[in-house]
């Protein structure tokens, strides 16, 4: 439908929220959510935070962001995922990071996970989290109704969504797949060596480095590269390892980390200097002198690992 077409007054709806800092729109999948959000911005101006990882309009998939549809991203979360199942934690903390930095009125887009009680949870805090001035709900009949009553009722805008541009899973994956092709294809590939390079949250490249001749007679395994600090172990082997007693009686630590080159292979990363997010990458190549990865131009010295694993033209690979 054209964007200035819905089934509510538009006008009505701008003047209430004109004067409004933060506005949240919630809705299911495919009820006009972003072509609602689009349509404010072209009359209202401002930020958009863009927190939909899996179908985004500003930023590519993986990433909160926040920025213009004219103009693109300013600044960006790194969540590696294209669902908030099972990344509420980053989804939340990206959320609440960008709506504070916002230097204007901002309009947040979201995904359309509003069903059962994990979604009411999660929807529920994002609304004690940005502490939005107007909640625009997107409904069919009543079905977001629960999410009222985080908020007075002057705060609530009910809007009736009667939107008909569905999309098929394949159609979904076949956008996200585009839209991170053409990220990547402004990238470069660039070689890191471990010495100079930190995996947040991990101790890769941490510690004493262990000869891998050394480890082969003792693992099932070959072994890229490991790493000793204090009692833990630190390897990248080349199959995944099943570790059982047989496995580990002659390795004297209490604590293994392992990584196998094909779950590292591909996978997204946050790419940072010190806290400051230099852009998103995937690793395309695993050593045990470093990796390579196809990042951004802008030096950074620490990765942090996404869930998924993508190819430089934008294929999703299992997990």
């Amino acid at each position: 439908m054209p964007l200035t077409e819905f089934p509510f007054n538009l006008d009505r709806l701008l003047e209430e929220i004109s004067d409004c800092n933060r506005v949240l729109v919630y809705g299911g999948m495919d009820t006009g959510k972003t072509t609602l959000v689009k349509t404010l911005f072209e009359r209202l101006g401002g930020k958009v935070l863009d927190s939909d990882l899996g179908q985004p309009e500003i930023g590519p998939p993986g990433l909160i962001s926040l920025g213009t549809y004219d103009h693109g991203v300013e600044e960006a979360y790194f969540v590696g995922a294209f669902t908030p199942r099972g990344n509420l934690v980053q989804v939340m903390t990206g959320v609440s990071l960008l709506a504070n930095r916002a230097s204007s009125s901002c309009l947040i887009d979201t995904d359309g996970w509003v069903k059962g009680e994990a979604a009411r949870v999660y929807k529920g805090e994002m609304i004690n989290l940005i502490g939005p001035d107007r909640l625009l709900l997107l409904q069919e009949e009543d079905e977001l109704e629960q999410f009222t009553t985080f908020l007075s009722e002057e705060k609530i805008i009910r809007l009736d969504s009667r939107y008909s541009g569905s999309k098929s899973p394949g159609d979904r994956a076949t956008n996200r797949q585009r839209k991170l092709k053409r990220y990547f294809y402004r990238l470069a590939e660039s070689k890191h060596p471990w010495e100079r390079i930190r995996v947040a949250g991990t101790l890769l490249g941490r510690g004493e480095e262990l000869p891998s001749e050394g480890l082969k007679e003792r693992l099932p395994v070959s072994v890229l590269a490991a790493w000793q600090k204090d009692n833990r172990l630190t390897l990248i082997s080349d199959q995944p390892i099943e570790f059982g007693p047989d496995n580990l009686r002659n390795i004297d630590v209490n604590e293994i980390e392992s990584y196998s080159r094909k779950e590292l292979r591909y996978r997204l990363v946050g790419c940072y200097q010190d806290l400051s997010f230099r852009g998103m990458g995937t690793i395309t190549g695993i050593a045990g002198d470093g990796l390579k990865i196809l990042g951004p131009d802008e030096g950074f010295e620490t990765i942090k690992l996404g869930k998924k694993r993508v190819k430089p033209d934008g294929r999703t690979l299992p997990d």
